[in-house]
């Protein structure tokens, strides 16, 4: 059984026996907050994208992919938890 499967169970039942509900609140702030961060590391993939364009234009240092990417990735990530907390809110109202 997969991470994914096994969060998804838990969740489901959880949520079955009533005991997940949240505040609306706190949920609207967790997910303001996650879209921040998400803003924020965008602005930093953004930055180390020009970064490592002006480290190849000199040559003088290794270009710095893995982490582009490893900052692409957990701005995914970050989202994708945003738009599972958005749709348990939905389904609480």
């Amino acid at each position: 059984m997969s991470d994914n499967t096994f969060i998804t169970q838990v969740m489901d039942g959880l949520k079955d026996q009533g005991v997940l509900m949240m505040p609306d609140g706190f949920i609207d702030q967790l997910i303001t907050t996650l879209h921040a961060n998400v803003t924020a590391i965008n602005t930093m993939t953004q930055i180390a994208e020009i970064e490592n364009k002006m480290l190849a234009i000199s040559g003088s240092l290794p270009i710095g992919s893995r982490q582009v990417e490893s900052l692409k990735e957990l701005s995914t990530r970050i989202a994708e938890i945003a738009f599972n907390v958005e749709d348990v809110r939905d389904e609480q109202r």
